[in-house]
Formats: C-alpha cells, sequence, structure tokens
C-alpha cells in the first residue's frame, strides 16, 4: 500500500512539474506558432515565463494542500469545505489564464504596433536615401508635362530649365519636389502617407498639421523621432515623424530663411495605414482567446474531476474510519493512544474492560495511572519522557512485559507495545495492551513440564554418577574400617583416604547441587551471569549419557567474555534441549563409537547492526535436518522423532525463552552432514 501510495505520489509531483513548465512556456510557445521570427529565449519570454511559472507554483501548491488535506484524517475537511476550496482553484486557475491572456493581447498588440512602425522606418530611410541622391546631385532634370510644371521657387537658378537637341525641354527638380510626387504615388499604391514639413515652409502645402507642429517643436528640444497612432480622415494610422537637417544642397532653396549648415529646418513624416494590421490583429486576439478559452475550459475539467475523486476518497477515508473505529472497539486487546508526553488521549473498550477504568476517568492522566513499570523498563520510560520524542524510536519495537494497574489497585502481567505515529505535524504514540495473566500461568506449566522432562531424562545419568563416588566412599571407609581393627595402615596412608572420601563427597554434593538448581522451581528473577557456567553446567548433567554414548563434547569458549542479563535456569533448559537433541541425531547417525560422533560448543562476541551479541553454537556431525522441515522446527508439538521419543514442546519453549532474553534462536543444517544451532544473547550496555 505505501508503495503504492509513493507511486501516485511520485506522478502526481510529475503532473505538477508539467504543468510548471507548461504554463511557464506558454507565452513563448504562443510567440512560436503567431510571432516564429522572435526567438525562443527573449528577454519578454524569460520575464513573463518566470511570473507565469511563479503563478503556477502557487495554483500546484494549493491542488497539493487540497489533495493532503482531503486524504487524511488530521485537518481534513467536509464537502463544504471542499467546495470553497474548489472555488478557490477555479478562481486561481482563472486569475492564471486571464494573466496568459491578458500578456499575449498586450504583447499581439505591441508586435502589431511594431510591425507598422518598423514599415514606417523602412519607408522614412527609402525616401530619405531618394532625397540625399537628389540633393548631392543638386535635383534633377525631368520632361516638363502637365503633372510637371517647372518649380516657381527655382525660377532665381540659373540652368533651372534646358532643352534638349530634340528639342524636348526638361525642368529641375529639386529634392523636396521630388519626394512630394514620389510620396503622391506611394500613396495612390501603398496607401502609405508621406509629408516633408516645415514650422515655416516656402510652400503652403508643406505646412504642419497639429501632430506635426507637436513633434517639431520636440526635434527643437532635441529628441530625434516622434510615432503614435492617430487618426487621419476618420481611419488608424501610425505616423512616425524624424527631423530634416540642413544639408549642402539644402542651401540652394533655403539659405534666404536664414538656415545655416546642420539646422533642423523641417521633418518628414510617414503614416502608415493600420487598417489592415489591425484586422490581422483583431484575428490573432480571436484565436488567442479561443485558445486561453479552450485551456481554461480543460482545467477547469481537471479540477472538477479531480474535486470529484476527492470526494469519493474523503467519503471512502469516513467509511474507513468508520470500520477502523468499529475494529479497535471489538478488539480484545487493549489499544492507548498517547500525547508527545505520554499522557492518554483515548482507550477502545478492551482497554477499559483490561484495566477497569471508564475513558473519561484517565484522559488526560499519564500512562503510568494504567503501568507501572519494574526498575529497568521503568528507566527506560522515564528516558523517554526526559528526552522526548526524537529517541522514542529506541524504546519501541518488540513487546515488553510490565506490570498492569486495576482500578481497584491490584496488578496483573502485562505485555504492552508502543509504536510511533505522524498525524501531519503532530506525534501519536499507539500503545497495545494485553493482559498475559493466562499465558503466563500456562507458559509457567509448560517449562515446569519441560524441566520434568529433562530431570527424567538424566536422572539415569545423575543416578549412575552418584553411584560410582558412593561405591568409593564405601570401599575407602571399609579400608579405613579393616586398618583401624589389624592396626597396620600409617597416619599418612590414612591422610590419603580420608581425603580421597572427602573428593567422593564432593562430587557427589556438585551433582546433586547442579541437579537441585537445575529443577528448584524459581521466581523469574533477572541477575548476571558467564555463559561458561550455563554451559559447563548444561553438559556435566548430561556427561553420563555422553559418556554412556560414546559422544566427545568440545567446549570452546573465548575467554574474558562479559556477563550476560538475565535468567540463567531459564538458558540452562534451553541448552540441555539443544545438547539432547545434537546427543539423539548422532545416535542417530553412528550406533557405536566413531571419530565423528562429537559435539562441539564455542561462545563469542559479535555485531549485528551496531549492538553487541555473545553468539554460542552448538553443532553436531549426525543425521541433519531435512530442508523440508527445518522452518517446521519450532511449531509446538512439532517433532522429528518416532512417536514416544519427544513432545515436540523443546524447540518451541527454547524460542520462546530466548527472546524473551531479546535473542535469537536459529539453525543451519546441512542433511546427512551436521547441525548448527546458533544462540544470540544481547549484552547489556555498561552505565
Amino acid at each position: 500500500m505505501k508503495v503504492f501510495d509513493n507511486k501516485r505520489r511520485v506522478r502526481r509531483y510529475a503532473l505538477y512539474v508539467l504543468l510548471i513548465v507548461f504554463i511557464g512556456n506558454l507565452y513563448a510557445l504562443m510567440d512560436l506558432v503567431f510571432y516564429p521570427d522572435v526567438p525562443y529565449l527573449a528577454g519578454d519570454h524569460v520575464k513573463v515565463g518566470g511570473f507565469m511559472a511563479s503563478l503556477a507554483i502557487v495554483f500546484c501548491w494549493l491542488l497539493e494542500s487540497v489533495s493532503r488535506r482531503g486524504k487524511t484524517s488530521e485537518g481534513g475537511f467536509s464537502s463544504m469545505k471542499l467546495g470553497t476550496y474548489v472555488w478557490i482553484l477555479v478562481g486561481f486557475w482563472t486569475i492564471i489564464i486571464f494573466v496568459s491572456l491578458a500578456f499575449n493581447l498586450v504583447r499581439q498588440k505591441q508586435e502589431t504596433f511594431e510591425v507598422a512602425l518598423n514599415e514606417a522606418r523602412t519607408v522614412f530611410e527609402k525616401d530619405l536615401i531618394y532625397y540625399r541622391w537628389a540633393s548631392n546631385h543638386n535635383g534633377v532634370f525631368v520632361p516638363i508635362t502637365e503633372s510637371t510644371q517647372p518649380n516657381p521657387y527655382l525660377k532665381d537658378i540659373p540652368e533651372n530649365m534646358i532643352n534638349a537637341s530634340s528639342g524636348k525641354s526638361y525642368t529641375l527638380v529639386n529634392p523636396e519636389y521630388m519626394i512630394r510626387e514620389i510620396y503622391e504615388m506611394q500613396t495612390l499604391r501603398h496607401g502609405v502617407l508621406g509629408h516633408i514639413t516645415s514650422l515655416d515652409p516656402i510652400r503652403s502645402e508643406n505646412a504642419a498639421d497639429e501632430w506635426e507642429s507637436q513633434a517639431l517643436e520636440a526635434f527643437e528640444n532635441g529628441k530625434e523621432e516622434v510615432h503614435s497612432i492617430e487618426k487621419i480622415d476618420g481611419e488608424p494610422y501610425l505616423r512616425l515623424m524624424r527631423p530634416m537637417i540642413t544639408e549642402e544642397g539644402c542651401l540652394k532653396c533655403h539659405a534666404p530663411q536664414g538656415y545655416d549648415l546642420g539646422d533642423i529646418r523641417g521633418g518628414i513624416s510617414v503614416s502608415v495605414p493600420m487598417t489592415l494590421l489591425f484586422s490581422i490583429s483583431r484575428k490573432d486576439t480571436v484565436m488567442f482567446s479561443m485558445a486561453h478559452f479552450a485551456l481554461w475550459l480543460l482545467g477547469i475539467m481537471g479540477i472538477l474531476i479531480g474535486s470529484h475523486r476527492l470526494q469519493e476518497s474523503i467519503r471512502e477515508r469516513e467509511q474507513a474510519e468508520a470500520r477502523i473505529r468499529s475494529i479497535i472497539e471489538n478488539m480484545l486487546d487493549g489499544l492507548i493512544t498517547l500525547d508527545e508526553d505520554g499522557c492518554i488521549e483515548s482507550l477502545n473498550t478492551a482497554a477499559t474492560r483490561i484495566f477497569g477504568f471508564d475513558s473519561h476517568e484517565v484522559v488526560g492522566q499519564h500512562i503510568d495511572v494504567l503501568v507501572r513499570f519494574s526498575s529497568e523498563r521503568g528507566s527506560k520510560y522515564s528516558a523517554v519522557q526526559e528526552t522526548g520524542p526524537p529517541d522514542i524510536t529506541r524504546f519501541m519495537g518488540s513487546p515488553q512485559e510490565i506490570t498492569g494497574r486495576r482500578k481497584d489497585g491490584s496488578t496483573f502481567p502485562l505485555e504492552l507495545s508502543i509504536s510511533q505515529m505522524m498525524f501531519g505535524a503532530k506525534t501519536l504514540f499507539i500503545a497495545m495492551a494485553r493482559d498475559i495473566t493466562e499465558e503466563k500461568i500456562k507458559k509457567a506449566e509448560a517449562l515446569r513440564a519441560g524441566q520434568l522432562a529433562a530431570i527424567g531424562e538424566i536422572a539415569a545419568g545423575v543416578a549412575h554418577e552418584i553411584n560410582n563416588p558412593i561405591n568409593g566412599i564405601i570401599n575407602l571407609t571399609q579400608i579405613l574400617l579393616d586398618g583401624f581393627e589389624a592396626s597396620d595402615i600409617e597416619a599418612k596412608e590414612r591422610g590419603e583416604i580420608l581425603t580421597r572420601i572427602i573428593k567422593e563427597g564432593d562430587r557427589i554434593s556438585g551433582i546433586v547441587r547442579n541437579l537441585l538448581d537445575f529443577a528448584r522451581q524459581r521466581d523469574e528473577t533477572v541477575e548476571e551471569f558467564q555463559i561458561e557456567d550455563v554451559i559447563r553446567d548444561s553438559v556435566s548433567l548430561l556427561m553420563y549419557q555422553f559418556n554412556k554414548d560414546a559422544i566427545s563434547a568440545v567446549i570452546d569458549i573465548s575467554p574474558d567474555l562479559p556477563y550476560l542479563k538475565g535468567n540463567p535456569q531459564q538458558l540452562q533448559q534451553v541448552f540441555l534441549n539443544l545438547l539432547s537433541n545434537a546427543r539423539y541425531s548422532l545416535k542417530m547417525r553412528y550406533k557405536g563409537q566413531d571419530p565423528g560422533k562429537r559435539l562441539e560448543i564455542t561462545s563469542f562476541v559479535i555485531q549485528v547492526d551496531g549492538k553487541d551479541y555473545l553468539r554460542t553454537t552448538v553443532t553436531d556431525f549426525g543425521t541433519g535436518i531435512p530442508k523440508e522441515v527445518i522452518d517446521k522446527i519450532f511449531d509446538p508439538l512439532f517433532s522429528t522423532k518416532p512417536p514416544g521419543e519427544g513432545t515436540g514442546l523443546g524447540l518451541s519453549i527454547s524460542q520462546n525463552l530466548v527472546m524473551e532474553h531479546q535473542g535469537y534462536l536459529r539453525f543451519e543444517s546441512i542433511q546427512g552432514d551436521h547441525t548448527t544451532a546458533i544462540v544470540d544473547l544481547p549484552i547489556p550496555i555498561q552505565s
């Protein structure tokens, strides 16, 4: 489920990235379609794209917020709140599309203006070249026609008219006159208007209109170009005007007006009709609007579909919460929720039944109103409360046995496990509590049964072990008695006999003590012990059987092993079971004496995941365990021995005992070669 959620989250984030990239590039993509000559990485594209991407990021953040709040119980919202968020998303998406459309329409208007302005500048530059060419040649001679008559303003210029040898007459046309005729032809063909004007014109036709007068005044103030969109005869035109600087060829006509070289004597205005460009612009506006409307509609559909799915998710979440509440209330184990300070937030029905409290009696109180930690585990829990949530993972994991408190003041054995959950920014601890009173009784009975079974198995060997030193004591005592009667035993010899009697008595005492230590029913106290003592005591109890079956036991224990903490009696029961199984396996493989009829016991320190463990292995070179059953050997009542030769509880009990010591028991085996039982016990951290 978690992997599936992660995949959906990755897909959602990928969709956000695509949306941000698309919105950020929308302006440039529109220009790519309508204005392919504009570079994709133009400055305007970068600026507008960055702004649009920022809006898209905010929009995606809103989407993610709605998605997360809708899918979590903590901070989740109702259908009414979801509707409000949907309207916010619709409004924000509308703003994004509107801003994008506005940018594109402004850009489209600017492009239309730039096209007209560039056309006007091109016309101006072309006409200026014509003008300068004619000026550099002091004008041109053209045939006299009805439309081209001699210029009366050039009558004082010598040779303003010439006659060709053919008899055809030509008149001098100055640059201004030539440009004026070009403008007239240009207007008829292309609709572009041109006008040479001045605030002090020689010809009245060259008089400036109001706009041109303002432009000429601006030239006087240092401006080099004036342009704007104006109406001429009710039609829109882009008007451009630049100053005319007095040159050498201009002085022929304008010197009497007092102009010198470099003076501004007027200007040339060019007017480009905008009707066609505006028509194209309107079509582009419609296209832009339709494209953005389609995009807006697509986004709205996505929001509505997403909100519908989110609504379904909310409904499913509410149904799931109802199911979970029902499950929690019908659980046999108690469930307690705690806040970050260890205070109770809620209890299920099973917890109230186990502890005898009603929910309202303990909600808000510390967890220690329900449990009493032992000194060791209590110190751990206190550390949790002092160090706070960041360190709580050190104290969670496998269930821990503690003491529970009932409302009537009585106590009982309780199994408690704590896990951590995050609800938004809030940390919540879940405590699972189980009354193990009945389980403890059954476990004690099973342990006692296993213990008695082991005692019965080794009883014959112990009796034989005791019988030998007793016979020795009897014989030595008889020798001593006979010597006293005959008075022929020296004092030194009597001392040696008495020493041997004491030695044999100590041997009997040790055997009986080991047997009594194992057979005694003790409280489950925790103490420090050496693993070597447990192993050697276990081997000692089984030594008679080993000798009888010609089995050699090799013990290889590393020196200076650290002390362990636990119940040595329980671990002795584990090793007695492992050694008995090893003995049985060797007997099944070897019927008589054989060099391979041996078992090896080792003990040394290892590290697992940064933690120190004491590893003890018991290896026999017997029949081994078949692959098909090795996974079943810890199952209760499962046995590889024939009926009547095993209860099937030994390994199951042993595994539970090792796990209670926070350790691990496992087997490695090759059928027909060997079997190794591995016991890993944690080494306590020295304070």
